[in-house]
């Protein structure tokens, strides 16, 4: 495991105002599955029976005619937060040697914080951007790839994803994630800048793209990851790939429905902290060194698959 070395925190000459740090820019986990703090890391939560809401069980009344009854059925699910876990060793005599643009407590602290928000968009990525795991997967492929230009119809392919959802639950989606690449390929597409054509745009914006579609937010994954191992040359890659989801989403509440929820443990440490991923230090004397640490623990997960359509391999 790779640590700084007291080579690296102390250089001669250095800038004291200056420090350079890569990191992702954008993260929209959170806004695509909403967090929703729990007491337990497991529990069950209610379900109601969609069929039964859709069903139209009203009838003629006729003078004297008793009430006929209507009923529901609930039924249960459950969740599971795993922990997750990240520390940050700092010995005193680095602290003492270092320069003042190192900041090793305030850089390790930010360093494990982005960690957390680098793992959970991977692990939404994961569940939620997938075939599988909704009620409708699509694979374009050819010359329906929206990359196409002369043949694809990705207006009308969102606007089919649309109806499906829609006619399988009641509820309008209202949120179109794009991978980085579809979204790159889909501001030049000729079936959407021809929306456009009377304000000389050839080249769309993200709200021009989300007007286009017609959708309430758009969503677009653009963050990267480095897939090699440590010490191997950096290999960034997307997180989000090459994929389009469309999804009913709207924050947890009771009878609201939703495509998915993430699950925070937010007592997990007994000070109960909700949603944050509390980051804390332990001296320890024993190796004369701090340890800058955090811990968090989710669950991420579909509670409608109905309530999401797919389109994987949306651009070559």
């Amino acid at each position: 495991m790779a640590q700084p070395t007291g080579s690296d925190i102390h250089v001669d000459e250095a800038l004291s105002n200056i420090a350079i740090a890569y990191k992702n820019k954008d993260y929209i986990a959170e806004a695509l599955f909403p967090l929703v703090p729990v007491e337990k890391q497991s529990d069950k939560y209610y379900i109601w029976t969609k069929a039964f809401w859709f069903r139209n069980q009203v009838e003629k009344r006729t003078p004297g005619d008793t009430y006929p009854e209507a009923g529901l059925e609930l039924s249960t699910d459950e969740y599971f937060c795993d922990i997750f876990h990240l520390a940050f060793p700092i010995p005193f005599e680095d602290r003492r040697n270092q320069d003042p643009a190192v900041q090793l407590e305030e850089t390790a602290a930010e360093f494990l914080a982005d960690q957390f928000l680098l793992s959970r968009e991977i692990g939404l990525a994961a569940a939620a951007f997938a075939t599988s795991k909704w009620g409708t997967d699509r694979t374009l492929s050819g010359t329906d790839q929206w990359s196409d230009y002369d043949n694809s119809t990705p207006l009308a392919d969102i606007s089919l994803a649309k109806e499906t959802i829609r006619k399988a639950t009641g509820q309008m989606p209202n949120v179109l994630v794009l991978g980085e690449e579809v979204k790159n390929v889909l501001k030049m597409h000729p079936n959407l800048v021809d929306l456009f054509k009377y304000t000389n745009a050839s080249i769309l914006t993200n709200e021009q793209i989300r007007q286009a579609m017609e959708m309430e937010t758009l969503l677009v994954g653009s963050a990267i990851q480095n897939t090699a191992k440590e010490g191997a040359t950096f290999a960034g890659a997307y997180i989000w790939g090459k994929n389009a989801l469309l999804l009913h989403v709207r924050p947890g509440g009771m009878r609201i429905p939703t495509a998915g929820l993430t699950m925070v443990w937010q007592n997990i440490d007994g000070n109960g902290q909700g949603l944050t991923v509390p980051i804390t230090s332990v001296r320890e004397d024993g190796r004369d060194r701090d340890v800058i640490r955090g811990k968090h623990a989710y669950d991420h997960k579909i509670v409608a698959t109905d309530l999401g359509y797919f389109i994987e391999t949306a651009v070559a």
